[in-house]
């Protein structure tokens, strides 16, 4: 498949090395791959799978703001198709991380997502919206998407998040019906993940718990857009997108809290873990590391712990800003016990 992709622009790079680069990839039998995995629900659809490739070799050539000239990396940008496995909902890619060619192109960043499946189950005239969208960045180079404040994770990525089906009307700029998928957050789920070889996404979708809106029909500054949620009420606030943790607690009967990293604490019947995976610190020869989640798998940012080590010693302290403890002794893996207070000893 890449041997047979096409050649950048030539006018891209003009200026820089010439016409007579061959711009090409052309990835080595023995190149290093990253997988990416998404377990489709059967009312989603799958988007295109977007893959970037970079180049500090073959440079671009572009005018900043003020039109002056500039050189950044090349880039090389296909799309590639998710293959399902047999029978199951499981569709997969493999992406070579060395592009290869004469350029030494790099794997650089992906995005990839999943929409509605049938628009029209609500309506003739209903199309797809937006949401469900994934970029994941496996170097520090601005990617085709995103808001440029990447989840920084380490090693492999796992992404499992909720999902709800929002049917939104349209009035001013010309009618439209959309339904497209509230989550929490932006658009776009956005990740930097230097050392992923695997990525798997999973969204669950919850089609039982439908929220509809109505746009405004007159613009005014005291006209905000109507929110109908599953349990029949009704509000118009500033929203310009559904309240994802009203809708979390609708399903679950949960308090708003419970679905927040931040303020997770507050949650009156919090359920923290220990992930058993022990992190080696590659820092202090000896010591490693565990991360602290919530129910759901999310690491807990600055959150209290207290374990008994296997050597019957105590360790208490507080997560980092990443849901890892403090770099604890290989004394203390495995734990013979794990608190969370509530708050620090």
């Amino acid at each position: 498949m890449f041997s047979r992709m096409p050649m950048l622009l030539c006018a891209l790079f003009f200026g820089l090395s010439g016409c007579r680069q061959d711009y090409s990839l052309s990835p080595p039998a023995d190149s290093e791959k990253v997988s990416v995995t998404v377990k489709l629900p059967k009312e989603l659809a799958l988007r295109s799978l977007q893959v970037m490739y970079r180049s500090a070799s073959c440079k671009r050539a572009s005018r900043g703001a003020s039109g002056q000239p500039l050189e950044e990396d090349g880039f090389h940008s296909i799309d590639m198709p998710l293959e399902r496995q047999g029978q199951s909902d499981l569709y997969q890619a493999s992406l070579p991380v060395n592009g290869g060619g004469a350029c030494s192109w790099h794997l650089s960043n992906v995005v990839f997502g999943v929409t509605y499946g049938m628009p029209t189950f609500f309506g003739e005239r209903v199309t797809w919206g937006a949401g469900g969208g994934v970029l994941v960045k496996f170097d520090r180079n601005r990617s085709m998407r995103g808001s440029g404040s990447p989840v920084v994770v380490d090693g492999d990525l796992t992404i499992r998040k909720d999902y709800y089906p929002w049917l939104h009307e349209r009035f001013l700029g010309g009618y439209a019906k959309t339904i497209s998928l509230a989550r929490e957050g932006d658009i776009f789920l956005e990740y930097q993940a230097l050392q992923a070889r695997q990525v798997y996404f999973e969204p669950m979708f919850h089609s039982d718990f439908l929220v509809k809106s109505e746009g405004v029909k007159v613009k005014s500054e005291r006209n905000y857009i109507t929110f109908t949620y599953p349990d029949g009420s009704v509000v118009s606030d500033r929203r310009s997108q559904p309240d994802f943790l009203k809708l979390q607690t609708l399903r679950t009967g949960r308090a708003r809290e419970c679905f927040s990293i931040i303020r997770y604490y507050k949650c009156p019947d919090r359920r923290p873990q220990l992930l058993p995976e022990w992190l080696p610190d590659p820092d202090k020869p000896g010591f490693g590391r565990y991360f602290i989640a919530d129910e759901w798998g999310n690491e807990l940012p600055r959150y209290h712990y207290r374990l008994l080590g296997k050597s019957g010693q105590s360790f208490q302290g507080r997560t980092d800003p990443s849901g890892r403890t403090q770099p604890l002794p290989d004394s203390a893996h495995p734990p013979l016990e794990v608190q969370f207070p509530e708050r620090k000893w």
